[in-house]
């Protein structure tokens, strides 16, 4: 006989999400969504359904919009912008979400291959104006309205929970919104009636759930149920918020900054999923909304018509448009076709006392170290140089070891930080990124030809040496020492490319010139070697080496020479 706590099916959740339940009340997977389980859904009949299921969902649909209020726009003289009124439905306020916004089906297994939107079937009305209506010139074009439903597991609770990890963890190395202006748009359910908004929510929400960083979140990752569970509600999230956003088929003729952060956060959500040409897409399109807004200051009037914080926001959006660009750029070989950002940082100069501010979260620093990345270095990285008699005329020696000097004073802790205004997760992310650019730097004029090859030739600049790939993977690992995990980890996966780079390297190095590790253990303790294996066990600790880069560096580093 089972146990009173031992029920003798599946609970209402489980069964709604197609997973596998204990049967106790509550249950495990319940619990550990912090979930109300419960037993009270009747069981079905068993039986062929046939036509049944079809006419379920139509009662189902027309019920939830008998339960909507019409709501008639009030009397105004058409203005000349907007020819067209907006006929639409809203609910009562008092009425819960889940009744304006009948959940959908149970989301599909997730295939990180293919994103699709068909599970999200038009249920609620959820559109813009500007999708219903656009005049151009002397015809009426009117895209198809289309409507979204709001994913099941988006409860408010579990909003507000992840926007809350999602400040307290990403905000501070990822400054681009107001925290209490977005909260206050939160709170008064901005994103119920505002496709955009709303769109932007969810991708947030989604970035935070496929970024875990902290110790409770990488122990979770490293459970593949639990880890499975959270990528198939990122791709819920994801898929929703396209489709929310798309339903708006004229949104990037006048873009808003909510478009903007939304393609940015989908672009970080492509890249935790190792999706990589259709991250370099979103963040393309994050780019080309930000360029048609004006947000680089170029558009007249910008700055006379919006307000400080404003004006501040769009500034700080620019630059982490600037700087992500360009890095990834340098990671995957993409061209870079845009001019590099002004050497002025104008939002220090409009709002110095206001809640951003470039230097108290170390992005004016970020944006000095990614300077020396424009279109040249892009061209010769991806070998498009300019030659003239098969010699590069964009990289000289005298070049390579001027932007070895700006990388290098771009960032000093101690230099830019005595009063201790930022903390050890913004360290983290400059001082590693300083190292990674060196890195990347001496790859380049390794493959021009401008490094000392020759072991009895001593480089004027110790930046053209061969062995300053040795040297910067030193400096890193001491760097890491001095660092938590924490504070590396809530970067994610892309901080661990970076060590990946730097150390790979150094296991190349040696591969094509062994004499190099012999001089130098004469002279170094540790070895390099015995560096590689601190990286090692560093790439084994950062999720627990649920990642695609340990790998890799521990097949290179094996099949390194052994020493003679």
């Amino acid at each position: 006989m089972s146990s009173p706590t031992t029920r003798d099916r599946t609970c209402d959740q489980c069964s709604f999400r197609k997973v596998k339940c204990d049967r106790k009340y509550p249950c495990g997977k319940c619990q550990s969504l912090s979930f109300a389980c419960s037993y009270d859904k009747p069981r079905r009949k068993k039986g062929p359904s046939g036509k049944r299921i079809g006419q379920i969902r139509t009662e189902t649909t027309t019920q939830s919009l008998r339960q909507l209020k019409p709501v008639t726009p009030p009397e105004e003289s058409p203005s000349p912008k907007d020819t067209v009124e907006l006929a639409y439905f809203t609910s009562d306020p008092r009425t819960p979400l889940s009744l304006i916004c009948p959940q959908p089906a149970p989301d599909p297994v997730f295939d990180v291959s293919s994103f699709s939107v068909s599970s999200y079937l038009p249920v609620a009305p959820y559109v813009s104006a500007s999708a219903q209506s656009i005049t151009t010139g002397h015809f009426l074009l009117q895209p198809s309205a289309s409507s979204v439903a709001w994913p099941a597991l988006a409860t408010d609770e579990e909003i507000n929970s992840l926007i809350k990890a999602y400040f307290s963890r990403i905000g501070k190395f990822l400054p681009v919104i107001n925290e209490a202006t977005f909260l206050a748009r939160l709170h008064a359910q901005e994103h119920t009636s505002n496709i955009h908004f709303g769109a932007l929510v969810l991708t947030m929400c989604a970035c935070t759930l496929l970024q875990p960083v902290m110790k409770q979140d990488s122990s979770e990752s490293n459970d593949n149920r639990v880890y499975k569970e959270r990528m198939q509600t990122a791709q819920s999230m994801m898929s929703a918020a396209v489709s929310m956003r798309d339903s708006d088929g004229a949104f990037a003729e006048n873009p808003s900054l909510d478009s903007v952060l939304m393609s940015f956060f989908l672009f970080s959500c492509f890249f935790n999923c190792q999706m990589h040409h259709a991250a370099w897409f979103r963040l393309q399109e994050a780019v080309t909304l930000a360029e048609i807004m004006g947000l680089q200051g170029k558009r007249d009037g910008w700055k006379e018509n919006l307000t400080d914080e404003e004006r501040e926001q769009r500034t700080r959006v620019y630059w982490v448009l600037a700087v992500t660009e360009r890095a990834y750029a340098l990671q995957r070989h993409h061209s870079l076709i845009r001019t590099s950002p002004s050497t002025s940082k104008p939002a220090s100069v409009l709002a110095p006392n206001l809640f951003f501010s470039l230097s108290a979260t170390g992005l004016d620093r970020m944006v000095e170290l990614y300077k020396v990345v424009d279109a040249d270095l892009i061209d010769c990285w991806n070998g498009r140089c300019a030659t003239v008699d098969g010699t590069c005329t964009k990289l000289s020696a005298e070049r390579a070891a001027s932007m070895h000097k700006l990388v290098t004073d771009a960032y000093d802790r101690d230099a830019i930080n005595p009063g201790g205004t930022l903390d050890e997760t913004q360290h983290a992310d400059l001082a590693i990124s300083q190292q990674w650019l060196h890195n990347r730097l001496w790859q380049l004029c390794l493959s021009h030809g401008v490094l000392i090859v020759d072991p009895t030739t001593s480089a004027d600049e110790h930046e053209l040496s061969l062995t300053y790939a040795c040297d910067i993977a030193r400096n890193t690992i001491r760097i890491c020492r001095s660092l938590s995990m924490e504070s590396m980890e809530v970067h994610g996966i892309g901080i661990m490319e970076k060590l990946y780079d730097i150390a790979s390297s150094v296991v190349g190095l040696i591969s094509c010139f062994p004499w190099i590790e012999g001089q130098r253990n004469c002279e170094l303790v540790p070895s390099d070697r015995e560096i590689l294996h601190q990286y090692i066990a560093l790439l084994a600790t950062f999720r627990g080496g649920q990642h695609p880069y340990l790998l890799p560096l521990m097949t290179e580093i094996t099949g390194l020479p052994h020493l003679v």
